[in-house]
């Protein structure tokens, strides 16, 4: 059972009666709306990457593949330095 009483005597329904209903404004609906348009516009027109994103795209994993062959190779000696396989 819960402490406290329930009350049949809130105001809740009657706040509520108070509150109006929120209208957006038409105009600010129509820069928002150019906006978003212009955004995907430009995301459109951007969607094929030029040569120069496309190699730095390729060339990244590239990079990071070589460096960790090479700390897998120097880890892979030190162990067989270390243990004398």
């Amino acid at each position: 059972m819960n402490e406290h009483p329930i009350r049949h005597d809130d105001h809740e329904p009657a706040a509520l009666a108070l509150l109006g209903v929120f209208e957006p404004d038409g105009r600010r609906d129509a820069r928002v709306r150019a906006r978003c348009h212009a955004v995907l516009e430009k995301r459109r027109r951007r969607s094929f990457p030029s040569a120069r994103a496309a190699s730095r795209r390729a060339l990244e994993p590239i990079l990071v593949g070589g460096a960790c062959a090479a700390f897998l190779v120097e880890v892979l000696s030190r162990a067989v330095r270390l243990y004398r396989f």
